[in-house]
């Protein structure tokens, strides 16, 4: 009788869109006593779609707007006084997420994803650095709340943040590893993150550079199988990031065929 090995499945964030006003009053009657907004439904909807997935991720892309939020000097994305943070709305989001799933990440659009701009500092380096320190802070505060990580959803391989933020229960999440200088992010993150498609990519990677960890994106049976011929199966996991409609059928059936019959 064949063994089967189960891999985890690793989130990375989920996209939730607007819903309908009636949607959001009938689950606000369950929230009595709680503060709560659209940002929190969001997030709620992001991470109850997880039940199944090993290292779950609320938030996403959507979670901008409210992280935008917690820089202050901002006006409609500018910096135009002097730069601050005002950790309360992450804050509290963290200890919602915890409350409901102790061992949940949070997912987060990169420093460079969030499209701030300056018209203060004058400086672009500077001004950089300003934004990402004040991840740095911004993290720490929820993982006093008890977040276990961040994932920080990135289009490019940023050199500044990488330095100043991978390892430090950052993960940096590739969202189009095909378009994605992985050489870079590899020089900073030990864990080789790549669609199930890509895998022909792995091996010259995986000699070039240190990997603690190979995840695949939408890994299905047959691309699992594939990998073990390059790692042991408890160097591998399963990555998903749901961008469509029906999540909670997406991390199902991505729970359901991670694992390794042999």
């Amino acid at each position: 009788m064949a063994r089967r090995i189960t891999i985890p499945v690793r989130s990375f964030g989920s996209e939730v869109g607007t819903p309908a006003i009636p949607e959001v009053a009938e689950w606000l009657k369950g929230m009595r006593g709680e503060e709560a907004d659209l940002a929190t439904y969001r997030l709620s909807r992001s991470l109850a779609d997880q039940e199944s997935v090993a290292v779950p991720a609320a938030g996403g892309m959507f979670y901008g707007e409210r992280l935008s939020g917690a820089f202050t000097g901002m006006v409609d994305g500018v910096l135009v006084d002097e730069p601050g943070i005002d950790p309360s709305a992450p804050a509290a989001d963290a200890r919602y997420v915890v409350a409901r799933r102790r061992d949940a990440w949070f997912a987060l659009p990169a420093p460079h994803a969030l499209g701030l701009r300056d018209a203060y500092i004058d400086d672009e380096e500077e001004f950089a650095g300003v934004i990402v320190a004040g991840y740095a802070r911004l993290a720490r505060e929820m993982r006093d709340q008890g977040v276990r990580g961040h994932v920080l959803v990135a289009d490019q391989a940023d050199e500044a943040e990488l330095e100043r933020l991978a390892g430090n229960r950052f993960l940096f999440f590739p969202r189009d590893p095909g378009r994605f200088d992985l050489e870079v992010l590899l020089e900073y993150q030990d864990d080789l993150i790549l669609p199930a498609g890509d895998l022909d990519r792995a091996a010259d990677l995986m000699e070039r550079f240190r990997v603690r960890k190979l995840i695949l994106l939408d890994a299905g049976v047959d691309d699992l199988l594939a990998a073990t011929a390059l790692v042991d199966p408890d160097m591998l996991e399963v990555g998903g990031y749901c961008s469509g409609e029906d999540c909670p059928d997406y991390w199902k059936t991505l729970v359901d065929r991670a694992f390794i019959a042999r």
